[in-house]
């Protein structure tokens, strides 16, 4: 929910090492800093540390399948066989963003580490490795707008043009032409996403401190967990459709944590979403994850509060240690400088996260009928289906 009082969480992922819970954050700028292991390991056999007291140095090694303890000797054997990053060096930090193997991004699991091609046309289909689409100078890397991927953004145009791909289909070129004048071609060419994990598109915070057994298993993954609560998980996920021009809102601390928002299931505070309406020339139709979730606010100021869950650097009642959240949400608000009344409840919130991999072949991609007649997609992007219903 938060960074602030629970970085020892970052670590585990973020290419840094020797963090401490009183490090200052412009730690993880330190280019001293850097564990190019984590990026650059070719033997499969180095991990982080999955202690918030690890500081992002190295764990145990795998041996022969078996964890062993870190010998100078076996970190000697890493470096000498250094080499580009592969799809599962990135996809070991990148396909557990939020706690696990495809919790977050929902377009990112491990199943692409090795995929096929209708698993993805580009990693599967044609071998890709990510750097082939994300470039990068200096370590600075094509991406999304993401704070570490400030080398540009990345687009489908950056090796295809819309018009050249569509002249093969002959005389109905002209009009998916037209569309992509205003339809992003991640629209059409990832019809659906998590086509084989499953990945949460529901998180309740609210439920969670009890030891539960009574709620099955779905595809394959636990429901609930007494850290964090109760998920709900969907497989061949239907994107939502906004329109977007790269510009986001998003609820950062201590600058726009407050909201106005009902905080209900018909109105919940809006944590991240992209901007741009119809009325925008820029924008155009894009896919995304809808991600529903209910978290603590202040109910008196009406602002997102950052709970202290873990690690004690910051005080002694880490919520993932005593399950109590008024001592979690008092901690991690003081650590965090946010002011807070003392009366917390709970919110229901919604964040949509873009959807960009998993392009499935193209006699998969959308058809005609997928959109016209379907009301559902006209209500979402506010126009009227200029074809009717």
């Amino acid at each position: 929910m938060a960074i602030v009082s629970n970085e020892g969480r970052c670590t585990q992922c973020h290419p840094s090492y020797g963090w401490k819970s009183n490090t200052a954050a412009s730690f993880f700028d330190d280019t001293a800093n850097i564990d190019c292991f984590i990026c650059h390991d070719t033997t499969g056999t180095y991990q982080k540390h999955a202690s918030a007291n690890g500081g992002g140095g190295p764990a145990a090694l795998t041996v022969d399948g078996e964890l062993t303890v870190v010998e100078p000797a076996a970190l000697t054997e890493i470096a000498f066989n250094v080499g580009a990053p592969s799809r599962a060096n990135c996809l070991a930090c990148h396909a557990k963003a939020g706690g696990g193997d495809n919790v977050k991004h929902g377009d990112l699991s491990t199943d692409l580490i090795d995929p096929t091609k209708d698993q993805d046309v580009h990693m599967g289909g044609l071998g890709y490795a990510c750097q082939d689409c994300h470039t990068e100078s200096g370590h600075k890397i094509a991406g999304a707008t993401m704070l570490h991927s400030n080398e540009g953004e990345l687009a489908c145009t950056s090796c295809h043009s819309a018009t050249q791909v569509h002249a093969a289909n002959g005389l109905v070129a002209s009009l998916l032409n037209l569309h992509t004048k205003r339809v992003a071609c991640q629209t059409c060419h990832i019809p659906t996403f998590s086509r084989t994990q499953a990945t949460t598109v529901e998180w309740y915070w609210d439920e969670a401190g009890e030891s539960r057994t009574d709620i099955p298993r779905q595809h394959g993954r636990d429901t609930y967990s007494k850290k964090k609560g109760r998920f709900v998980w969907a497989k061949d996920v239907t994107p939502a459709y906004l329109w977007y021009n790269g510009k986001w809102r998003h609820k950062v601390v201590n600058a726009n944590d407050t909201y106005t928002e009902a905080g209900t299931a018909a109105d919940p505070v809006v944590i991240a979403a992209p901007t741009a309406t119809i009325e925008d020339e820029d924008a155009k139709i894009y896919p995304f994850k809808k991600l529903i979730g209910r978290q603590p606010v202040d109910i008196t100021d009406k602002r997102l509060v950052v709970p202290h869950l873990f690690g004690t650097g910051p005080g002694p009642n880490p919520y993932w240690a005593k399950f109590n959240w008024g001592l979690a949400i008092a901690e991690g608000t003081a650590f965090a400088g946010q002011a807070y009344s003392g009366n917390y409840g709970f919110v229901n919130t919604v964040s949509y996260l873009s959807i960009n991999h998993e392009v499935a072949p193209i006699e998969n991609s959308l058809s005609c009928e997928s959109c016209h007649g379907n009301a559902a997609f006209w209500s979402q992007v506010g126009m009227e289906d200029p074809f009717g219903s």
